[in-house]
C-alpha cells in the first residue's frame, strides 16, 4: 500500500511537471484571464455598438469551446523563442516538481480561476434569451416602459397633466436612440388597472419601469417618479419636486435626464441634445397642449378631435414657435380626415404639419403625419421620403417603419412592405399598434388565416381594444368562422358603437340575407359619418335587394358615387376607391363609367383580391358573365372567401352560369 502511495505521489508530480514544461500552465492562466477580459468587454461594448444579444453568446459559446482545444494545443505544440509554432518533442522527461505548499497555492488559484471564469460563463450561457420572460426583462438594451403618472390631486380635471406629464418624459426618452422605450399605447393600456409591476413589465417587454404621481393646487405642483428594475422590485431611483406650475417643463427634462443617467445608457450629441431641447417657453400653451393631447388620447368623435384642433391652435396663439402644437393640429386634421374624407380636412392637416417641420425639421413625428398625408393623397414616392427621413432620425421608430410599410403596400410592393412591417415588430415585439398593422396587411394581402394570430395577440394583451376585436372578426369572418366573428363584433360594437362597428353589423346581416336590417345599421353609420362614401355604398346595396326600395337604392348609389368621386380628387390612384365608385355606378346603370373606373383599378391592382372581387360584381351587374367569372376566379384564387362568394347577392347573375358553379365546386373540393 505505502509503495502503491508513493507511486502515485511521484505520478502526480511527474504530470505537475510535464503541464508546467509543455506550457499548459501558461496556457491556460492566459486563456482564463483573456475569458474574463472578453466577458466584460462584450457586456459593456455589444450594447452600444448595437449588436444582439445572440451575438455576445455566440462569441462566448465560441471561446468556451476554444479552451480545451488551446490547452491540447499547448501539450502537442511549443512557442519558439523565435515565435515559430513546433511539436514538442516525443519522450521528453520534464522530471518532477516538488509539492510546496507555494507550488500548491500556485495550483489552487490556477484552478479556482479557471472555475470561476467557467462559472461566469455558463451563467452568462444559461441566462441567455431561453424563455419569454428572459426576453422581456434581460434584453442587453436599456429598455423602459413609461406608466401613466397617478393624478393625487383632489381635482379630477388635473388627470390630462398627469397623463400628459407622463407622455412628455416618454417622449423625450423615445427620442433618445439608444434606448428602447414602450409605445405610449401599450404602457398607458395599464392605466387604473391592479397588475403586478413585473408582470407589466413581462407583458411590455422591458427591464425598467418608471412610474410616478402628480399633486396640483393651484399654481403649485407635487410631483414624484420612481424609476424600477422590473425583475428584483428595487428602485434604482426616486425623486420629489415640489415647483411653482410654471416650472413643469425643468421637471419632465430632469426626469428624462436621471432616467438616461440611472440606467447608465451612453448617449450621442444628438440624444443629449434633445434632452435638453425646450419646445416651448410658455407654460400656458403648454398647458393648453396636454389638454389637446388628453383629448387625442381618447376615442376620436369629431366632438373631441374639435376641442383638441382648438386647444392646439391656443396654444399656438399662445407661443407661434411651438412646433409640437402645430403637429398636434396635423394628427386632429388627418383623424378627421380619415374619418369623413373631406378634401378639405386633408389640406387643414398638411398645412399644420408644414408649419410644424419650417419651425423645427427635427420633429420626427411630423415627418411620420406627413408620410402618412402624402400615402392618402397618392403621392408614395414623397411619402417614402418623408418616412425615410423620420427613419434617419430614428431607425427604430415604430410608427415610421408602420407608415412606410402602409404606403409600401398601396405603392404595390407587398414584399418590401412586408419587410418594414418585420421590422417595426423586430424593434418592439410587444408593440400593439405593429401587431395590429402586421396583421391589416397580411388581411389585405388575402391572408386573413395568417393575420388571425397577430390580432389575437393583441386583443388577449388588450381585451377592450376595439380595433383588435374588429379586425379580428373580419378575420373571422373571411375564414368562414361566422360564430367567432359575430362575438368579437359584438364585443367591438359594446367597446364603441361607431361608424365601423354598425357597418360591420350591416354586413354581417347583408350577408345573412337580412337586407332590411342591414339597411338600419348602415343608416347609423351614415348618420354618424355622412361624407364616408363606402358607408353610403353599403346603404345602397342593402335597399337594391330590400323589396321596394329600387329607386331609393339608386338614388343612393349615386349619393356614393358623389362622394367618392372627392375622395379620389385626394388621391386619383386608389385603386380601393376606383373598384367600389365602379361597382356603385354598375349598379346604377351607368355603364361606360362604371367600365372605366373598374380599368383603372385593375391596372393598378390586379393581385387585390378586393379589387378583383369589386370587378366581378361590377361585370355581374353590367351583364358580362364571362369576365365576371374571370374575376371571381381570381379573387378567390388571391384568397376571398368562397362562403362571402355563396352568400353575396350581387352575384345572384351568375348563380345559373356552368362555370360558377364549377368554381364552387372545385373550389370546395380542395
Amino acid at each position: 500500500m505505502a509503495n502503491r502511495l508513493g507511486s502515485s505521489y511521484m505520478d502526480v508530480q511527474r504530470l505537475i511537471a510535464e503541464l508546467k514544461g509543455r506550457g499548459v500552465y501558461r496556457i491556460a492562466a492566459w486563456y482564463a484571464a483573456g475569458g474574463w477580459a472578453l466577458l466584460q468587454v462584450a457586456d459593456v461594448l455589444f450594447p452600444i455598438l448595437g449588436f444582439p444579444d445572440e451575438a455576445i453568446t455566440t462569441l462566448l459559446l465560441a471561446a468556451a469551446v476554444g479552451f480545451p482545444i488551446a490547452l491540447g494545443f499547448a501539450w502537442i505544440f511549443d512557442i519558439t523563442p523565435e515565435g515559430s509554432l513546433e511539436a514538442t518533442p516525443p519522450g521528453i522527461d520534464f522530471g518532477y516538481v516538488k509539492l510546496s505548499p507555494l507550488r500548491l497555492l500556485e495550483l489552487a488559484l490556477l484552478i479556482a480561476l479557471i472555475c470561476l471564469v467557467g462559472v461566469l460563463y455558463f451563467q452568462r450561457l444559461s441566462t441567455g434569451e431561453t424563455s419569454d420572460d428572459a426576453d422581456a426583462t434581460n434584453t442587453r438594451r436599456p429598455s423602459i416602459a413609461v406608466m401613466a403618472f397617478e393624478n393625487r390631486s383632489n381635482d379630477p380635471s388635473v388627470e390630462y397633466f398627469a397623463d400628459g406629464l407622463a407622455e412628455e418624459i416618454l417622449n423625450l426618452l423615445a427620442n433618445v436612440s439608444e434606448l428602447d422605450v414602450a409605445a405610449r399605447t401599450s404602457s398607458f393600456y395599464f392605466k387604473g388597472k391592479d397588475a403586478d409591476m413585473r408582470d407589466i413589465a413581462r407583458q411590455l417587454g422591458v427591464a425598467h419601469v418608471l412610474e410616478g404621481s402628480v399633486r396640483r393646487a393651484g399654481d403649485q405642483l407635487r410631483v414624484t417618479a420612481q424609476l424600477i428594475e422590473s425583475k428584483s422590485g428595487f428602485h434604482i431611483w426616486s425623486a420629489s419636486y415640489d415647483r411653482d406650475f410654471s416650472d413643469s417643463f425643468d421637471i419632465q427634462d430632469d426626469i428624462a435626464r436621471k432616467v438616461v443617467e440611472n440606467l447608465e445608457v451612453l448617449i450621442s450629441e444628438t440624444s443629449r441634445s434633445i434632452l435638453s431641447r425646450m419646445t416651448t417657453n410658455s407654460s400656458e400653451a403648454h398647458d393648453f397642449y396636454l389638454q389637446g393631447r388628453n383629448y387625442l388620447r381618447g376615442v376620436p368623435t369629431e366632438e373631441r378631435l374639435g376641442a383638441a384642433a382648438k386647444l392646439f391652435r391656443s396654444a399656438t396663439v399662445q407661443d407661434s414657435q411651438f412646433a409640437e402644437a402645430y403637429a398636434g393640429v396635423c394628427d386632429v386634421q388627418l383623424e378627421l380626415y380619415k374619418m369623413f374624407q373631406d378634401p378639405e380636412q386633408f389640406r387643414a392637416a398638411k398645412s399644420a404639419c408644414l408649419q410644424a417641420l419650417e419651425i423645427n425639421h427635427q420633429a420626427l413625428p411630423v415627418y411620420v403625419a406627413l408620410g402618412n398625408l402624402y400615402r392618402f393623397s397618392g403621392e408614395y414616392e414623397a411619402s417614402i421620403d418623408e418616412l425615410n427621413r423620420a427613419l434617419e432620425i430614428r431607425p427604430s421608430s415604430i410608427e415610421a417603419l408602420i407608415g412606410l410599410g402602409e404606403t409600401l403596400a398601396a405603392d404595390n410592393k407587398p414584399k418590401q412592405a412586408e419587410v418594414a412591417f418585420e421590422k417595426a415588430l423586430v424593434a418592439q415585439s410587444f408593440n400593439a399598434h405593429a401587431s395590429l398593422s402586421m396583421g391589416a396587411f397580411l388581411f389585405n394581402s388575402g391572408r386573413s388565416e395568417d393575420s388571425i394570430p397577430y390580432f389575437l395577440r393583441v386583443a388577449e394583451f388588450m381585451p377592450d381594444s376595439f380595433q383588435a376585436l374588429n379586425n379580428l372578426g373580419a378575420a373571422y369572418y373571411l375564414t368562414s368562422r361566422f360564430d367567432l366573428a359575430a362575438d368579437a363584433w359584438q364585443r367591438a360594437i359594446k367597446l364603441q358603437p361607431n361608424t365601423v362597428t354598425y357597418s360591420n353589423a350591416g354586413s354581417s346581416l347583408f350577408f345573412l340575407g337580412n337586407y332590411g336590417d342591414a339597411a338600419q345599421m348602415y343608416l347609423k353609420a351614415v348618420e354618424l359619418a355622412p361624407e364616408n362614401y363606402e358607408n353610403w355604398g353599403n346603404l345602397a346595396d342593402a335597399y337594391r335587394f330590400t323589396p321596394g326600395q329600387e329607386s331609393l337604392a339608386r338614388e343612393t348609389y349615386e349619393k356614393a358615387v358623389e362622394l367618392g368621386q372627392e375622395s379620389l380628387r385626394v388621391n386619383p390612384s386608389d385603386p380601393s376607391s376606383l373598384s367600389l365608385v365602379a361597382h356603385y355606378l354598375a349598379a346604377a346603370g351607368n355603364r361606360e363609367q362604371a367600365l372605366l373606373y373598374n380599368a383603372r383599378a385593375n391596372a393598378l391592382a390586379p393581385k387585390d383580391m378586393h379589387v378583383q372581387y369589386q370587378s366581378a360584381l361590377v361585370m355581374a351587374s353590367l351583364g358580362e358573365m364571362a369576365q365576371a367569372i374571370d374575376a371571381l376566379e381570381n379573387a378567390v384564387e388571391l384568397g376571398y372567401s368562397l362562403d362571402l362568394v355563396m352568400a353575396d347577392a350581387g352575384l345572384t347573375p351568375l348563380h345559373g352560369q356552368a362555370e360558377y358553379i364549377a368554381l364552387l365546386t372545385e373550389t370546395g373540393e380542395q
